[in-house]
Formats: C-alpha cells, structure tokens, sequence
C-alpha cells in the first residue's frame, strides 16, 4: 500500500481509545500491588525495585493491536521488528539482547527453545486476551533462573473481574486490510473463577523487506493469527484451591529474507499449559505446579520446505511463604526444568535440564525501611552449578518519597542450538560452553504530589562476562578448536559488554480533563572492545496526551522518538486515537497510526507501517 494512500474497512475496534495515559502505568503507585518482584504480592513503592505495571484497561485505551508496540512505550524498553504482524519482534530492556529477557505467560516460561539464542518472539503476540504485564528491569536470577539478565516480563491472560456471568466482545478493522476481533466469557462465584477468550487477527500487511524511501510495488506480507486461552481456579475450602490455565495459538505469517523480497511462509503452532495446587497452613502458604510447553515452526521458501523446528519445555516447581512477623517474611522455593528440541540435524531431540533452589528474606526493621536478600543456586546437566543473588532496599524518606537501591547477579544458560551446533549448517557442538554471567545495580527515586503528578528517576548499569558468540567462518576466529568437517560453532569470550543509562518517567493532570505522561531512556550499550551495541538508542523517548473533549468523547496523542543508534536513522512517530461511548458499557473508536506517514525502519532493510486508519467497537455485557 502507498504510504499516501489512507484506506479503511469500518470495521469495529478491539479497544476503544479513551484515555487515562498510558505512560502514567510507568510512574510508581504507592500501593500497587505486584508478584514478580518478590514472587509474593508486594507494594511495588516496598520492594526497591523498577517494575512496570500494564493492565487490560491501559492496553484498551491505548488500542495497539500488538503488544510489543504499546511495550515499546516503556522506561527501558526497545523494541525492533523485522516488518509488519507476524515477523521476528525484538525487545530489549536496558539495552540487553532478547535472549537476556525470560518471559512468562500465565506461569508458563514461552522462551522458544527451537531458536539459536531461546528467546521468545512478541511478533504474533496480540493484546486481545491480555489482563495484566508485570515488566521487572534488572538482572533477576536470583528469583527468576537463567536468561533472567536484562529482566523479567510476566503476562496474565484476561479475568473474570466481577461476580456471576460477564461477557465482552470486540472488533476492528482497518488499513492493510486488518481485521481483527475477540469474545470473553467470565465466570466468578466465591469457589469458582473460570474465563475463556477466543481472539482472531488477520491482515494483508505490507512488505517485510524495503527501502527508504519505501517501494510501494513491493509483495505485501500477510499474516493470520488465532488464540484461544482459558483459565479456572476452585476453592476446596478457605485453604485448599485447585487450579488450571492454558493457551493454544495457530500463526501464519509471510516473511523476507534479508536484501530481497521473496516468497517465504512460516507456519507456527504452540500451546501452553499449567495446572496448580494452592494451600495455606497457619502463617504459611505453599504452591505446587507443573507445567508444560510446546511449539513447533514449519518454514517453507517459494512453497518448498526449507526447515522444520519442534521444541518442548517441561516445568516442576515448589514456593513457600511464610510470614513469621510484621516484620519478616521469607519466601522459599525449588523449580526443575527440562527442554528439548527437534530439528533436521536433531531428529532425536537435544535436552538439558536446570533445577533450582532458591530463599528469599524480607525485612522491615522500621515502618519506612524495607530491605530483600535473596539466594539461589541452579544446577545444570550440561555445565553444572551456578549461584545468583540480590539485595534490594526502598527508603520512605518522606510523604510522598521514595529512594530504592538494588544489586544483583544473574546468569543465562546456553540454549539448546548454541550447545548442540547445527551440522547441516556446519555448526559444531560445543559441550564446553558455559554460562553468561551479569552483575545489575541500579538507584532511583519515586515521588507522589498531592495534586496527582508523579515522577520516577532510576541509575542503572549492567554488565555481562563470558557472551555467547558465533566463531568461525565469516566471524570471528574461534578459540575453541573447530572439529574436521565444521566451519563455526558458539563459544563463551572474553571480555565484558556494559550497559549503563537512566530511565525517567512522569505523570501530569493539566486541569481536570487532561493528562500528560512521559517515559525517557538514555542508554549507553557497549561490546568489550568498547564499541557500541547495534538496536540500541542512546535515546529513546515517549510522551502521550489524553483529554477529555466531552462528556462522552475521549481522545490521545502519543509520541515515540528513537535516536542515536548506530544502525538506522533517528525518527519520531505519532499516533492519535478518539473512543465515542456509545453507553456505559460499549464504545466506538478510530484511531490513526504514524499519523504524519513518516518513512523509518527499527531493522535495517525492513519496513514498517505507513498512516494506518483503524475503525472499531468493543462491547460487555
């Protein structure tokens, strides 16, 4: 589609656009309760650390379809991909590569263990059935295990949030020819709590590879998504619960290669599944679960099959909590996990195993002083043992002031391919290939107004020893000697990469009807030789203005500016977005993205949307 050319389908919206800032989720709430900084619920202002808190009704009123987009508007957070929904989508935190970041659905680890590095790809994650994202900067080891280096990121599908039945349904369509949609059910007594979502997304999107300025006459890249998930929990009696969560997802999406537009199609299937116990004995609380993950990835190029993948990830895993004072809680546990791939060159499957024990202290020796300590120790079957730790503290120094601190060490196992190698591509295992290993600290302050304004400052540095990295033919020459017959293989080297920066966040109501948010990010991302890492922005910036124009009119504008990297071009996007309620419980929205049809690209050689109009409607009942 031309870049000046502005078409819609009016269709009705998957989320209307009225609007509390979404940038105001990025500024501390004093009593915000939060699981994935201590793994037990805490005041997000009491644990010390940098958590970014994103719930349905942010994602709604800002309207982004996927979700990497709406996280790319996160302290700390980058996000690159390589062309429209459905292709290869990035994220970084604090300027640590994708692998570095471990991420969950429902309690379930999604981390592919097909890919070369294990990461996990936001590229066909939509917002449809999202209730909740807990995003933790910050090495986080010690709590979370391996790849836990940059941070955590924690997705809670859709709830049931009021008692009896409740339904919602959504639907949107617009540029490119996308069309999406989504129904809800809900089910919530006092015993029982169920919910089911079914979710659809499909568009014609635009071209994965191109230029600047952009080649209109380039093959678009389509891509078809379908998601159910469901969830129950039941309560024996008022200590003993049962509980189940799934998800199942089908993604089929057109891809390019890299220099070229071609013919290529990925098909992917994955399923989730976690099934829990949950009981309370005197001042303590026990959970027990297992779960269970599954993906496989069939790639084909100009219809010819060109590269099977199937991966496997099966989890055991224990927590206590017990509060033995006012003043003390521990928090203790233990996890085992096992994954395994299948490919051409594996046709029996590679595994690895990582189990893991780990305690955690909390401690208020005074009503304004809360200090963590926690300890874990992993135990991996390929390269043994490893230790994590973190000290974190929160000071209420003041009404309205908070100052925190925190230290950590974390790690990253070596995924399945980097061990393995890859003999069809002359990739040699590597059974000598070790951990990575980080050191994170960071300092900050949150501050409160009486007059709703906020405001967060957070130092942060983070340093990583032992990098994986591809040695060998067009690279650099491997240390590790290369067995006959190979050409590369994946080797720890020498040397530390450094990221260190800031990140401020703010929220300002400007009168009664309007609010001002803000998120900024100065990163500083270096290799051991001191050059600086590719993807990364020095800057990154985003605003959002959201006012109320009428009684029953709501509108935003959202700002996010890239610049500083070494790889493309600084940019600067808009978007706008207007919701009308139609009455207290439906809306109808419009919302326009890169309003002023800016040409940028977040990959080298690989485009992205043109002025896109969306048209849509979102109803409960």
């Amino acid at each position: 589609m031309p870049r000046q050319a502005v078409s819609f389908i009016t269709l009705l919206a998957a989320a209307p656009l009225a609007l509390a800032s979404p940038l105001a989720a990025q500024v501390v709430t004093l009593d915000e309760i939060v699981l994935s900084a201590n793994r037990t619920p805490a005041e997000l202002a009491r644990t010390g650390l940098s958590v970014s808190v994103v719930t349905a009704e942010d994602l709604e009123k800002a309207g982004d379809l996927q979700l990497s987009d709406y996280l790319a508007r996160l302290p700390g957070v980058g996000v690159v991909q390589s062309g429209p929904a459905g292709t290869s989508a990035n994220l970084r935190i604090r300027g640590a590569e994708p692998r570095y970041v471990a991420v969950y659905v429902d309690g379930i680890r999604v981390d592919d263990p097909t890919g070369i590095a294990s990461e996990f790809d936001f590229g066909a994650m939509s917002t449809a059935d999202i209730g909740r994202v807990e995003v933790l900067r910050g090495s986080q080891s010690a709590l979370w295990g391996s790849s836990a280096v940059g941070g955590v990121i924690n997705i809670t599908s859709r709830k049931a949030l009021k008692d009896g039945l409740s339904q919602e349904a959504a639907i949107e369509g617009g540029s490119y020819g996308t069309v999406a949609g989504r129904y809800g059910l809900g089910y919530k007594t006092d015993r029982v709590e169920t919910h089911f979502t079914l979710s659809h997304r499909r568009t014609k999107g635009f071209s994965a590879y191109d230029t600047l300025p952009p080649n209109p006459a380039l093959e678009p890249d389509g891509m078809e998504a379908t998601r159910l998930s469901f969830g129950a929990r039941y309560a024996l009696t008022d200590a003993v619960a049962l509980g189940v969560s799934a998800f199942a997802q089908t993604t089929e999406h057109d891809y390019d290669g890299w220099g070229a537009d071609a013919a290529n199609i990925q098909k992917r299937k994955e399923w989730g599944a976690r099934v829990f116990g949950e009981w309370s004995v005197g001042n303590s609380t026990h959970v027990l679960d297992v779960t269970r993950y599954r993906i496989s990835r069939d790639q084909f190029a100009a219809g010819v099959p060109d590269g099977s993948f199937t991966g496997v990830r099966t989890g055991l895993s224990y927590q206590g909590t017990t509060e033995f004072s006012n003043t003390f809680t521990l928090v203790y546990g233990a996890d085992s996990m096992k994954e395994t791939a299948f490919n051409a060159s594996l046709p029996t499957g590679g595994s690895t195993r990582i189990s893991g024990v780990y305690v955690q202290g909390l401690f208020r020796p005074i009503d304004t002083l809360d200090i963590s300590a926690s300890l874990r120790r992993d135990d991996n079957s390929r390269f043994g043992g490893h230790s994590s730790g973190r000290l974190a503290l929160a000071w209420q120094a003041a009404p309205g002031l908070t100052l925190r601190g925190a230290a950590s060490t974390g790690f990253r196992a070596p995924s399945l391919y980097e061990q393995f190698g890859d003999p069809t591509w002359g990739i040699a295992a590597n059974p000598g290939v070790g951990p990575e290993k980080s050191r994170s600290f960071e300092i900050g302050a949150d501050y409160a107004m009486a007059g709703g304004a906020s405001f967060g400052l957070t130092l942060f540095h983070i340093d990583v020893d032992n990098a994986i990295t591809y040695c060998g033919a067009r690279a650099s020459a491997c240390v590790t000697p290369l067995p006959g017959g190979f050409t590369n293989l994946y080797e720890n080297a020498p040397g530390r990469s450094k990221r260190r920066g800031l990140e401020l966040s703010g929220a300002l109501p400007l009168g009664e009807r309007a609010d001002l948010g803000l998120a900024y990010t100065y990163t500083d991302a270096r290799n051991p030789a001191g050059a600086r890492l590719a993807r990364v922005p020095r800057h990154a910036l985003s605003l959002s203005l959201d006012g109320k124009l009428s009684e029953r009119l709501t509108g935003q504008l959202s700002l996010r500016h890239s610049a500083g990297r070494t790889d493309v071009a600084d940019f600067t996007v808009v978007n706008a977005g207007f919701s009308y309620a139609l009455g207290a419980d439906t809306a109808l929205s419009l919302r326009v993205e890169n309003l002023f049809d800016k040409a940028y690209q977040t990959v080298p050689g690989y485009g992205t949307s043109g002025r896109a109009v969306y048209v849509g409607l979102k109803t409960s009942f």
